[in-house]
């Protein structure tokens, strides 16, 4: 039971010292963010976003005298991961991960900054976590400013005129330092074409055509400034409050029989058992018997893939929910649910085996796709939760299924940031091809970001790389600068990435032979009639052949 100490009492209270800090250091991150992000490409942007924060963040805890404890600090390891690799990988699937991991760990972070608990937290104190942390977004950027004012000292006779006093220094600097700025920024804007040009566009923002762009641009920064600030309150002073993570407390009492669960998984076990003998019969013993059936190799590989995987999910969390349900007052029980539900997963590790050998089957017919190459990611993190699970089940520890979650999580970002996803991709499908398959230009020049550029170049290079290979990879590049040229890839220093620069660097190198790769032109009518009237409407394009199949590049300007 938590005592309430004048201590605690505070923190209820939500009040810190300087009340008005968080309102403040909010909306200048995210006015600078608006400045770095408006319009612009994705770069840097995310990544500085998250270095604003965690430093703003310490600095008021070390402002507010909050002690923080060592543990909490590990969070800012899939944080930084996460932000640090969005410069580095362009992908968009890798992206979008990478983005998820560092919004989870900030999640944790703010919940558990001050206690540092989160080591131990189950699935119901990071679900109640994040409720009360949004709640506190809502509600604390007011509260905390109603409770200073309720809890300020009323000014001694004579001291009245003291706020006052405190803010003349500031606005006497402002009446000073704003004639200076215009003389000053005229002067500058006189000697350099590039400043004048920023500073302009800065004051286009207030012209009256702008006014739209203007209030939804401030609206927003307010809007995400509040909610910044409420999370800000939140982490420095509702996460000191320790919760009782006691482990043989659950949430629901169990209320069902032993019996009834034994029927369940009995059953299950009966149905993924007769499944997985067939799995035996007809795909684990070759195309022979497959063929018997009326299916190829590849059709068979493609049918129920995803179904396989979907049932592997759904049973790790009935397996779970039984758990936290089924009443087991006897070791005899406890032992014969322990069995069931290791045989389960037993079982679905099989299926699991069987889903990787299905995609294994399909990507050796049709090469490598970025939800391919995923899922095979995915499926063998897939099969280290299944055994942690067991493992669980075993040792009587499900209270560790958050944690187990976040590092399999942690585990699949991190795995994805190593494959380098689309350069992989490139890299299999070329080995697909000069294995004897058709390549898929197509996927490779629309489908795939730069990641892809240097494993492009490495092949068309590469001296082992068939003649009509390293036509067709050429022909590929020579379309993708084309593409980059007409996109106009010069940025400000926001945008920069770490890919982009890569693949700038390697186009610009071999600039000279791939402009000079002779992209065929094509036209096709169409006659449509309007109004009583026959017109035709004529579309021009850029295309490249590889095997004898057109592949699109891009429309004539």
């Amino acid at each position: 039971m938590t005592e309430h100490t004048p201590e605690n009492l505070k923190e209820t209270q939500v009040q810190i010292a300087t009340p008005f800090l968080p309102h403040i250091i909010s909306l200048i991150i995210m006015v600078i963010f608006d400045q770095l992000a408006w319009e612009r490409k994705f770069g840097l942007q995310f990544f500085l976003l998250v270095l604003m924060i965690l430093l703003a963040l310490f600095i008021m805890a070390r402002v507010e005298k909050k002690h923080i404890p060592w543990r909490s600090y590990l969070l800012l390891a899939p944080i930084l991961l996460g932000a640090t690799m969005t410069i580095f990988q362009k992908a968009s699937s890798t992206t979008f991960f990478n983005i998820v991991l560092t919004l989870l760990g900030l999640i944790l972070l703010a919940i558990a900054l001050r206690n540092g608990q989160w080591l131990g937290y189950r699935i119901r104190e990071v679900a109640m976590g994040i409720l009360l942390l949004i709640e506190s977004m809502i509600v604390d950027p007011i509260k905390i400013l109603i409770e200073n004012k309720r809890t300020q000292k009323k000014p001694p006779a004579g001291e009245k005129n003291r706020t006052w006093r405190r803010i003349r220094p500031f606005f006497i600097g402002l009446v000073i330092a704003i004639p200076l700025l215009l003389i000053f920024g005229a002067l500058l804007a006189s000697a350099d074409l590039i400043f004048r040009e920023q500073l302009s566009s800065f004051f286009d923002l207030f012209k009256i055509e702008n006014l739209a762009e203007l209030l939804f641009r401030t609206f927003y920064i307010i809007t995400l400034g509040y909610f910044m600030t409420g999370a800000y309150v939140h982490t420095l002073v509702r996460s000191a409050k320790e919760k009782d993570i006691t482990p043989d407390k659950p949430l629901v009492q169990p209320f069902l029989g032993h019996v009834e669960a034994f029927i369940v998984l009995g059953l299950v076990n009966l149905l993924f058992l007769s499944f997985i003998i067939i799995q035996f019969r007809y795909f684990f013993a070759g195309q022979a018997n497959i063929s018997i059936e009326g299916f190829t190799y590849a059709e068979y590989a493609r049918r129920g893939f995803f179904e396989l995987i979907i049932v592997a999910v759904l049973s790790l969390g009935v397996f779970y929910l039984m758990s936290a349900f089924t009443k087991r007052s006897t070791r005899a029980t406890r032992r014969t649910f322990s069995a069931l539900g290791i045989l389960l997963m037993l079982q679905v590790g099989c299926m699991l085996v069987s889903a990787f050998q299905r995609l294994s089957l399909y990507e050796a017919a049709y090469g490598f796709t970025t939800l391919r190459a995923m899922t095979y990611i995915f499926m063998i993190w897939l099969g280290v939760l299944i055994i942690a699970v067991a493992l669980m089940e075993v040792f009587n520890q499900f209270k560790r299924l958050a944690l187990v979650l976040l590092i399999i999580f942690f585990g699949f970002t991190l795995t994805l940031n190593l494959f380098n996803l689309d350069r992989f991709i490139t890299q299999r499908n070329i080995a697909h091809a000069q294995a004897g398959n058709p390549l898929d230009a197509s996927y490779l020049v629309h489908n795939l970001s730069v990641d892809s550029v240097p494993a492009l170049f490495e092949a068309e290079q590469a001296s082992e790389t068939s003649p009509e290979l390293k036509e067709a990879l050429t022909a590929i590049l020579a379309c993708k600068l084309t593409l980059r040229d007409h996109s106009g890839r010069e940025g400000s220093w926001p945008e920069w990435h770490f890919s982009e620069s890569t693949a700038d660097r390697l186009f610009e190198q071999h600039r000279g032979r791939l402009e000079n790769y002779p992209l065929s032109l094509k036209s096709e009518s169409s006659i449509y009639e309007e109004g009583g009237q026959r017109f035709e409407d004529t579309y021009q394009y850029y295309y490249f052949e590889v095997g004898g199949e057109e592949i699109y590049c891009m429309p004539v300007d």
